[in-house]
C-alpha cells in the first residue's frame, strides 16, 4: 500500500517539476521576447522619428500648396479684372482713333487759307453816351 501511495507522489512531483520548468521557459522566452522587441524598437527609433518628420513635412507642403493656391485664384481674380480694364481702354481707344480719324479728314477738307474781307479803316465809329438812369417801379408809389 505504500507504494500505491508514493506513486501518485512521484507522478505529482514530476508534473510540478515540468510545469516549473515549462513555466520557467516560457518567462525565459518572454524575456528574449520583450529585450528582442525593446532592441527592434532601439534600432526603429530613428526611422520613427524619421517618418514622423517626414509626416510634418508633408503637412507643411501641403498647407503651402493649399496657401500657394488661394493666392493663385486671388491673382487670376485680379488679372481678369485688369483683362477686363484693357479691352475696356482698347475699346475707347479705338473710339478715339475714329474720332481723330474723322477730325483729320474734316480737317484736310479746309482750304489752307480763308480770305477774309478787308476791314474799313477810313471811318470811325463813335458811341453816344446815353444817362444811366432807370426806375424800377418796384418802390410801391404810384
Amino acid at each position: 500500500m505504500s507504494e500505491r501511495l508514493r506513486r501518485p507522489i512521484h507522478f505529482g512531483a514530476l508534473l510540478g517539476l515540468s510545469t516549473g520548468l515549462y513555466a520557467t521557459t516560457l518567462v525565459g522566452s518572454a524575456v528574449l521576447q520583450q529585450r528582442a522587441d525593446d532592441d527592434l524598437s532601439a534600432a526603429r527609433s530613428p526611422a520613427a522619428a524619421l517618418a514622423d518628420e517626414l509626416q510634418s513635412a508633408n503637412v507643411r507642403l501641403a498647407t503651402a500648396i493649399d496657401d500657394l493656391s488661394e493666392r493663385e485664384l486671388g491673382v487670376s481674380r485680379g488679372y481678369a479684372i485688369v483683362r477686363s480694364q484693357v479691352n475696356d481702354a482698347e475699346a475707347a481707344l479705338g473710339e478715339l482713333a475714329t474720332l481723330v480719324g474723322d477730325v483729320r479728314g474734316a480737317a484736310a477738307a479746309l482750304p489752307q487759307r480763308i480770305a477774309l474781307p478787308a476791314i474799313p479803316s477810313a471811318g470811325s465809329v463813335r458811341v453816344s453816351k446815353a444817362p444811366a438812369h432807370a426806375t424800377t417801379g418796384g418802390s410801391g408809389t404810384k
